[in-house]
């Protein structure tokens, strides 16, 4: 198993540059692209402004040749963006709000009753409640708005996934009990 730890105390204790640290990283022979992209995106989180992130996960999303929906299996590069988004300043509340919040009591998870639509505050895709929401034009629930008792805001499937991939890498880095353990204290 890969020392994540090792690697991310390296380049913030010593304050590596981005620009060395990617030369770091390619010289690490204990690592994989996907754990290079993890790593880099730590300790480099770039610096989202208020419902920036909505739109840099559709500009990626067009990127990788997708339609804007998302995918309903774990992508790893599109989860890193969420890392990113976690480890930021604008979004790292947030991001663990809605991992409390949508991962950790699936019991307190379902879909948005009523009539209605919204947007995923995450990639900001339309999302619909279950009175709105067709299963005829949407067969696999990635429109259908999920919406857990412990917080106001609706999610996408797509992006409930990317969610707990993003937790899964993080846990790799910080610890089983990450969000527990976190102190609103100014991180390096």
């Amino acid at each position: 198993m890969v020392d994540y730890k090792k690697h991310i105390d390296y380049l913030l204790d010593e304050h590596v540059s981005k620009e060395d640290s990617i030369a770091y990283l390619k010289a690490q022979s204990d690592l994989n692209n996907e754990d290079r992209l993890l790593i880099y995106s730590y300790c480099y989180p770039r610096h989202l402004l208020d419902r920036e992130l909505p739109k840099h996960i559709q500009h990626f999303r067009s990127t990788q040749g997708n339609n804007g929906m998302g995918w309903l299996k774990p992508y790893y590069r599109e989860a890193s963006i969420l890392v990113e988004a976690y480890r930021g300043i604008q979004y790292g509340r947030f991001m663990r709000h809605l991992m409390h919040s949508f991962l950790e009591d699936p019991e307190k998870l379902g879909s948005c009753s009523g009539e209605g639509e919204d947007s995923c505050p995450l990639c900001g895709k339309k999302v619909y409640y279950i009175g709105s929401w067709n299963e005829n034009t949407d067969p696999e629930a990635e429109t259908l708005a999920i919406i857990s008792s412990d917080s106001s805001v609706c999610l996408c499937k797509d992006c409930m996934v990317q969610l707990a991939e993003s937790f899964n890498m993080i846990e790799k880095i910080e610890g089983k009990g990450f969000l527990s353990s976190f102190k609103y204290e100014k991180r390096r």
